[in-house]
């Protein structure tokens, strides 16, 4: 290793790229990344190693699996339109969402300028907007890493028992 670069152990690194030191080493797993060796064998992250992990953190930020980073940084950007659009349509649901709130809460301000109060029921709807709540995780062995994802969920539904437990269920 050079002494004028600066390198960085796991725990560093994974909390400079706002993951876990666990996803760096599922990305060296599966070949994404290849972290130098101290001589006492712990994982070094230069600049190239960090700037790799921020290129794969981005993709996964985008909600891309492990097996799509991989293409993507192979250089194949097949399936890449229809994720991007996806992510496109969540991020434009959530922007309307927010439209919709500014757009309460300005009727409400108005309200109050000319003297009226807004009701309980009124206050009430603002906090509690027209939301569609998802769920997404990575799964753990066998799927390696794979992304699940479960859209436009209910918000009388919710996710029971532990992950990888065999018992989790859908109720």
């Amino acid at each position: 290793m050079s002494s004028s670069a600066q390198f960085l152990n796991a725990s560093e690194a994974a909390c400079r790229l706002g993951v876990s030191a666990k996803a760096l080493r599922l990305y060296e797993q599966r070949g994404l990344i290849a972290p130098i060796r101290t001589a006492a064998g712990w994982r070094a992250y230069g600049p190239v190693e960090m700037s790799r992990a921020a290129e794969i953190a981005a993709l996964r930020a985008l909600g891309f699996s492990l097996a799509q980073v991989a293409r993507v940084l192979e250089g194949d950007s097949r399936g890449l339109e229809p994720i991007l659009a996806a992510h496109q349509v969540a991020l434009e649901d959530r922007l309307r969402q927010l439209v919709g709130t500014i757009e309460k809460i300005g009727s409400l301000r108005d309200d109050l300028v000319r003297g009226e109060a807004p009701t309980a029921g009124e206050l009430a709807r603002l906090m509690a907007p027209d939301v569609r709540l998802s769920v997404a995780f990575d799964l753990p062995w066998p799927w390696g890493g794979e992304r699940f994802e479960l859209g436009h969920i209910r918000p009388l539904n919710y996710i029971i028992g532990p992950l990888g437990s065999g018992k989790t269920r859908l109720a």
